[in-house]
């Protein structure tokens, strides 16, 4: 993804629609200049390299000034290499500003912390210190025990003691743009950036997969997972029947192709039935005066009921 190089000038409040107070950090984009454009063929890789803020020719290498006359700029402070996809798309001597961006970004900001010097654990690394009490008198500010006894009989690499603090390469995510302005070339971001001021940094988009990474956008991902329910119940039908109690009713079986040699005999097989439910519902409308005349009583004379008697 293609970026730009600034200067960070300072931080400032920034009001926002609503009224509320925002900090920004205010970044000059300098004149940013496409150097050389390398393809894949060349060079083995797909890269644009942008230089940024001029400088005297006086102190710049001869080498370094044919550099600069190929692409047909004048000589550049900093230079940055940007490995993009699309570089075809670029020119030597193309101008890149700040209305690149828009409000709304999610931007990328690489710079270099402030240097602070040879510092102890406890301002490097938090360290709380020795007691202060019990006899300590110059043990509240020491590193302590750095574990190193009959063994190892070494200091562990990596070890978090005193050293060198600052001066590093910091990039911070995540950063949003809340103002471009495309005439002095300057960029508003929501947040700190590492680095003094006047220090060099670089501004570059994210991509989305950095953005869901860093937790500052909510972009549902383009297909959803399935829940581990659903998956082994379509895996395993009948483990799933099983758990519910027989509850749920079986798959319906897919309809399969009819064959081309098995046409006649299924048309046949299916009529047969057809036609036994016909011939039963026509019956059924004769038999019911015959079934209808047995159920009822059947009457008898009462000269055969006085015979009886006797």
């Amino acid at each position: 993804m293609i970026g730009l190089i600034g200067k960070k000038v300072g931080m400032t409040r920034f009001f926002g629609q609503g009224g509320e107070s925002i900090s920004a950090t205010a970044i000059q984009i300098g004149s940013c200049h496409v150097i050389q454009v390398k393809d894949e063929s060349k060079h083995g890789y797909r890269a644009v390299q942008l230089g940024a803020f001029t400088r005297r020719k006086k102190l710049v290498r001869k080498p370094q000034l044919g550099h600069f006359a190929k692409a047909g700029v004048e000589p550049k402070a900093k230079m940055v290499e940007f490995r993009v996809e699309n570089a075809e798309i670029y020119q030597p001597g193309q101008e890149l500003r700040a209305d690149i961006f828009r409000v709304g970004d999610r931007v990328k900001v690489i710079g270099t912390s402030k240097g602070k010097g040879f510092a102890g654990g406890i301002k490097r690394h938090g360290f709380h210190g020795g007691p202060k009490t019990h006899g300590q008198s110059d043990r509240h500010r020491a590193p302590g025990s750095l574990g190193g006894s009959s063994y190892p009989s070494r200091v562990w690499k990596g070890k978090k003691m005193a050293g060198r603090m600052g001066n590093d390469r910091i990039s911070v995510r995540n950063l949003e743009v809340v103002q471009v302005d495309p005439e002095n070339n300057l960029l508003l971001l929501r947040g700190a950036v590492p680095g003094a001021r006047n220090g060099y940094v670089i501004v570059q988009r994210m991509t989305e997969l950095e953005v869901l990474a860093g937790g500052g956008l909510d972009i549902e991902p383009a297909e959803k997972e399935q829940p581990e329910a659903e998956r082994t119940a379509k895996g395993k039908p009948e483990a799933a029947e099983k758990k519910d109690g027989g509850k749920k009713a079986a798959p319906a079986a897919k309809e399969e192709p009819a064959r081309e040699g098995s046409t006649e005999k299924e048309s046949t097989a299916e009529a047969a039935p057809a036609t036994e439910e016909k011939e039963a519902a026509e019956e059924k409308p004769g038999d019911e005066p015959e079934a209808e005349a047995a159920k009822a009583p059947q009457e008898t004379d009462p000269s055969e009921k006085k015979d009886k008697k006797e």
